[in-house]
């Protein structure tokens, strides 16, 4: 019973919570990815564990790496991704280690000479 009324007394606030969903989209780096990403969300609702992964990846459009901090960084991860798809686990993380580039290794500073 209490329960029932706690969702009864939660209604009201079910639409602020939509609009305030969209207000943090148009806040939002990539509006329109942080738009696809709620209708995912709502889509995928009702899935659970792979399944549900699975859905989220097939609803979310690719990310837009010129908007990216690092479009470098960001157009080698989105490549990392797309040839890892498919595994999972221990062998998904492997696959993404094994596709990121190498950052290269500062050269060494020799002493001053006295």
């Amino acid at each position: 019973m209490k329960l029932l009324l706690l969702a009864v007394a939660a209604l009201p606030w079910l639409p602020a919570f939509a609009q305030s969903a969209a207000d943090d989209c148009a806040r939002a780096r990539d509006p329109v990815r942080c738009e696809a990403r709620q209708a995912a969300l709502k889509t995928c609702s009702e899935k659970r564990g792979k399944d549900r992964h699975a859905c989220l990846d097939a609803s979310m459009p690719p990310v837009d790496c010129s908007q990216a901090q690092n479009p470098q960084k960001c157009e080698a991860a989105q490549k990392a991704k797309e040839t890892c798809k498919g595994k999972s686990g221990k062998e998904l993380k492997k696959c993404m280690h094994d596709e990121q580039p190498r950052k290269k290794p500062k050269p060494k500073q020799s002493p001053p000479a006295s």
